[in-house]
């Protein structure tokens, strides 16, 4: 990727963020902070976009058209190479692949009252789609911390921005880092949860607090973390329902990290699925 055009989405969104704190992300409030010429370059080079008037079923089917295309072992490369790169924009591939291999292609199924404009299956609320959607936001912050995201309109983005960078390969520094990731997991204090984990994988890749607990949220919905009720979604999609929230306050870990200890370890079988290939 053209590295001033990231430069201008990076900046972009900064600035919105300082000048209008409680409603930067909106569309109106951003692009007043960008320039004509600014924006027709980052579009030209795939990292901004024009808004896109996309249904709840068009977004479902242009995810299962997006993730056919794609080869599990390319998004496992590209998670690996983001590790010793710290190229985060190439982390969050591996778990919007495994969401969306595993969506079901459905349409809008009203949630219980009071919630009817949630879908009962994904989660999308009807004002995501209704309006005009925007992805910059999104690509702000795969740039910024390589988050990981469970929310379709995000992982569609994903999965069909995945052709438009090069492919990478990990090197062993990048298989070293793994697999220290996966000793400290595995010898963690039975009560830890994804907050003390955060910590003690700090020294083994260069990360910030944001791009730490990204990487564990990806490695829970690709089923390896998790406890014995709350899964990812290797083997099954996990529906709106299913993601549950832990009954304290200010969780802000995905789903289904958030219910991790340490005393669940490691998913043995979904982890070799993943990372067995060398």
């Amino acid at each position: 990727m053209d590295k001033k055009a990231i430069q201008i989405l990076l900046e972009t969104i900064k600035k919105a963020q300082t000048e209008s704190l409680s409603d930067w992300f909106y569309w109106d409030t951003y692009i007043q902070y960008i320039s004509k010429e600014d924006f027709e370059y980052a579009k030209k080079h795939s990292v901004m976009y024009d808004q896109e008037n996309v249904s709840h079923d068009e977004i479902c089917r242009r995810i299962k058209i997006a993730v056919a295309r794609i080869d599990k072992q390319d998004v496992v490369n590209a998670f690996l190479y983001s590790l010793t790169k710290r190229q985060l924009e190439y982390r969050s591939f591996l778990s919007s692949y495994c969401i969306g291999k595993s969506l079901p292609e459905h349409s809008f199924a009203a949630s219980p009252k009071p919630n009817e404009g949630i879908c009962a299956v994904c989660g999308l609320h009807t004002y995501e789609f209704e309006q005009p959607v925007e992805f910059n936001t999104i690509n702000y912050f795969k740039y910024k911390d390589g988050a990981c995201f469970d929310n379709l309109i995000q992982v569609l983005f994903d999965l069909e921005q995945f052709p438009e960078l090069s492919a990478v390969k990990p090197n062993e520094n990048d298989r070293e880092i793994l697999d220290e990731l996966k000793k400290i997991i595995e010898t963690a204090e039975s009560d830890d949860r994804i907050s003390k984990l955060k910590k003690k994988i700090s020294k083994t890749f260069k990360s910030n607090d944001e791009e730490r607990q990204g990487v564990l949220e990806i490695l829970g919905v690709i089923g390896i973390l998790h406890d014995d009720q709350h899964f990812g979604y290797a083997d099954q999609y996990a529906t709106y329902p299913d993601r549950e929230q832990r009954p304290i306050r200010n969780d802000d870990v995905g789903y289904p990290a958030r219910w991790w200890q340490g005393k669940f370890g490691i998913d043995q079988e979904k982890w070799e699925y993943w990372f067995g290939n060398k």
